[in-house]
């Protein structure tokens, strides 16, 4: 598609620091401070901020257009990240630190949404949104973000073992900068901003549509299981005395996933949305409920492929109901609401299963990947009645709206309009 080339390439830029800051500010922290536990607070900072100034700005976007947010968004981040390491460099409070730690994360732009905006855009112009070259672009930046998630911590841990402890933030910095004003200046394949006094949308909220509040939680229960699962593996690997092995199941787990998506997000099934999350959520938990009980590497090497291919299938459910749930003019603030749910989720899965671990050992830490897999089964079997009635066919995407198919991590919805609801 004509612009395509050029928006997906500068997008794969700008999206890498997504994959460095997060390691980089927990590195950088724990070398400085030498705890962990201060470590995963900065951390956590500018995660937690993150998922709710992204739910902001999000609605900025929609409403005023790509060049007019992104390029504020990226510099507010940089800023605050060259404050973070400058503070913490010269040893100030550690509150101090903090505050710019958050306030970087609140700033922190989502940059897939808008690559996956343009492509919506740019296919709709051409074609339609139930074009199949639809499906093919979004399985395309779904390869994108699953290598990004793949070799970002890789990088991240050389650079600040090998070069400097703020090396990875600066160079996240550097890339973020870069990757994001080269999107910005493709105004042609920009989707066109929908005012609010254009659209017939009420201006409330778009969590105030039925059914948005159980998809966060579907979200929620859904990151924990990502947090919990990470923090697990690498515990499991120390304690068998391959702490270097960490990072391949965790490649695996990231690689088995995309091909997931890619598998399911290309297929049409008959069977409604919300029977679809029962059925999914259904098998992940089943996939997941073995792992407490494992000793063997080999074993746990299997079963992270196996639940790792499930993954990403409910992520694009769950992504793809949201999408039902909220008009067009909002999508890019609802699904971004889905998204903040699954960052609070991660942090969530993150701290109780460390803190499983280090009470009971790391094989009971996977439990909690279990237990939030059985939660977001839970929601999706009580409250199916409550989806189907509350998706809504918001009628043809019109080339104006700006829509955000944006799940992180994972590959972006399967549904499309027209396909069976």
């Amino acid at each position: 598609m004509p612009g395509a080339l050029a928006f997906s390439a500068s997008g794969l830029v700008a999206r890498l620091p997504m994959a460095l800051v997060g390691l980089g500010i927990l590195l950088f922290t724990s070398g400085v401070t030498g705890s962990y536990g201060l470590a995963g607070v900065m951390s956590a900072a500018f995660s937690l901020s993150a998922a709710a100034g992204m739910i902001m700005s999000s609605r900025l976007v929609d409403r005023l257009g790509q060049h007019k947010v992104l390029g504020w968004l990226v510099t507010g981040e940089s800023v605050g990240l060259a404050l973070f390491i400058m503070t913490m460099e010269l040893r100030w409070p550690f509150g101090i630190s903090l505050v710019l730690a958050a306030g970087a994360g609140a700033c922190s732009p989502a940059i897939g949404p808008a690559v996956r905006a343009r492509w919506t855009y740019v296919i709709s112009k051409a074609e339609s949104t139930s074009s199949p070259k639809l499906r093919t672009a979004f399985a395309l930046e779904s390869i994108s973000e699953e290598i990004i998630f793949t070799i970002g911590p890789l990088i991240a841990a050389w650079l600040a073992l090998s070069v400097a402890l703020p090396a990875p933030i600066i160079f996240a910095i550097v890339v973020g900068v870069t990757g994001t004003f080269l999107l910005i200046r493709l105004r042609d394949t920009e989707p066109v901003a929908t005012p609010v006094h254009r659209t017939n949308t009420p201006h409330t909220s778009a969590f105030r549509h039925p059914g948005v509040g159980l998809m966060i939680f579907a979200a929620i229960a859904t990151g924990a299981i990502f947090g919990s699962f990470e923090v697990a593996i690498v515990a499991f690997t120390a304690e068998v005395g391959t702490p270097e092995l960490s990072g391949f199941l965790l490649a695996a787990w990231a690689l088995t996933s995309m091909f997931g998506g890619l598998w399911f997000g290309s297929r049409h099934f008959r069977a409604p949305l919300s029977r679809q999350l029962v059925v999914i959520t259904a098998a992940l938990t089943i996939a997941l409920l073995i792992t407490p009980f494992l000793s063997s590497l080999i074993a746990l090497s299997l079963t992270t492929m196996i639940s790792g291919a499930l993954v990403a299938p409910v992520l694009i459910t769950i992504f793809s109901l949201a999408e039902r749930l909220v008009p067009n003019a909002q999508l890019t603030e609802g699904l971004t609401f889905i998204n903040s749910g699954l960052t609070v989720g991660f942090s969530l899965g993150v701290s109780l299963g460390g803190y499983v671990i280090d009470g009971w050992g790391a094989g009971r830490g996977f439990a909690v990947g279990v237990g939030a897999a059985a939660g977001a089964f839970l929601v999706a079997i009580l409250g199916e009645h409550r989806l189907r009635g509350a998706v809504q066919d918001y009628g043809p995407i019109p080339p104006t709206s700006a829509l955000n198919t944006e799940p992180i991590p994972g590959p972006a919805p399967g549904g499309f309009p027209g396909d069976d609801r």
